[in-house]
């Protein structure tokens, strides 16, 4: 462990303070058992004596030990208490957020869910998989969880922490050094919990309002890009039922004119439509939607790849990606995760994924 918060100093310190204590008991039992051996051994021209302790040294002894545990005890208890003391903001951390003052500490709303971490920050931002904070900054994570136990575990910055379903716990830190910083879910919560990595990037001030000011940006971009193909898909929806509308009127029209020949016709134009409808279901049935799979990349994957899929918040470029050249491999992707990416097999639908998949594949990567 390399302590960059005053929190992990003070236990780096209560370890260290640890290992000394045992070294002394250690050199301390080992050398008077030596001196006891060489006083008593027998050997040339002597005969070995049988070791007696003198009046009053067991007392003394335990006297001893007892008064060194009872000062690691007093020790223990204050390095952990200032290990989970709340660190203050110093000179050169986070003041003013968003032109106010920043009073107490910055507080980051923190989700586990299999397999990922999503950090709400406030004024409605947000990111996954990793966590970006300014330097020299108090951060108050509160943490809770959406379906098992999750364990927040930054053991550079934070002790353990857990992330409880129905429950909020919240850990105080502060980050003095600014660098990326790396921690691991310690707790088993399903098949895919070793890749549930914790990434955190201390930043300074302006770097880390530049970043909310970006992830807000691209936030309201996907959010756009959503609506902007729910009115494509709500206007289309219209038009086929205008269209089928005429069509019906039209049939009503024919058949009042000439009951025999219409009776024919809808025949023939029923089972046209038969047809049409079985081939459209068919192609419904199994074929990927490039369009569909488009809401659904701006709702599950914008935030970390961007809104074009060109990479954004820990997620990579999706045209640089091997996998996301062919349809089958990006299914296999987007369902079992894998790379830092969570799997998405329990969250979407075999039809969603289908269609994400497509649509990275054709327009992403394919350059609609």
């Amino acid at each position: 462990m390399t302590p960059h918060s005053p929190g992990t100093g003070q236990i780096n310190t209560l370890i260290w303070i640890g290992f000394f204590a045992a070294l002394i008991v250690f050199l301390a039992i080992n050398l008077g058992l030596f001196g006891a051996i060489r006083r008593n051994r027998g050997g040339r021209g002597r005969v070995a004596t049988q070791p007696r302790g003198a009046v009053g040294l067991q007392w003394r002894v335990a006297g001893v030990l007892s008064g060194f545990a009872a000062l690691l005890f007093v020790l223990g208890i204050i390095f952990t208490s200032n290990a989970t003391s709340e660190p203050k903001t110093t000179t050169g951390g986070l003041t003013s957020y968003h032109g106010e003052k920043l009073e107490g500490p910055l507080v980051i709303k923190t989700t586990g869910q299999q397999w990922i971490w999503r950090y709400n920050y406030p004024n409605g931002a947000f990111s996954y998989y990793k966590l970006v904070i300014p330097v020299h900054t108090e951060i108050k994570l509160k943490l809770t969880s959406t379906d098992v136990i999750h364990t927040w575990n930054v053991p550079d910055l934070t002790p353990k922490v857990e992330a409880v379903p129905g429950k909020q716990t919240a850990v105080y830190f502060r980050a003095d050094s600014e660098g990326e910083f790396w921690g691991q879910s310690s707790t088993l919560s399903g098949q895919a919990y070793a890749s549930m990595r914790i990434a955190v990037e201390v930043v300074s001030p302006e770097r880390f309002e530049e970043f909310i000011a970006e992830q807000q940006k691209n936030i309201k971009k996907a959010d756009e890009s959503a609506e902007e193909i729910e009115s494509e898909k709500v206007a289309e929806e219209e038009e086929d039922a205008e269209a089928a509308g005429v069509i019906e009127g039209e049939e009503s029209a024919s058949e009042g004119e000439e009951s025999e020949e219409a009776g024919e016709g809808e025949a023939t134009e029923e089972g046209g439509e038969e047809e049409a409808e079985g081939g459209e279901s068919a192609e419904a049935g199994g074929a990927p939607n490039a369009e569909a799979g488009s809401e659904v990349f701006a709702e599950n994957c914008s935030v970390c790849h961007g809104a074009t899929g060109h990479g954004g918040n820990g997620g990579p470029d999706l045209t640089t990606m091997p996998k996301a050249q062919e349809q089958a491999s990006a299914e296999e992707q987007v369902t079992d995760g894998g790379g830092g990416m969570p799997p998405f097999g329990g969250i979407l639908s075999e039809e969603e994924i289908t269609n994400v998949a497509a649509y990275v594949v054709e327009d992403i990567v394919g350059g609609k």
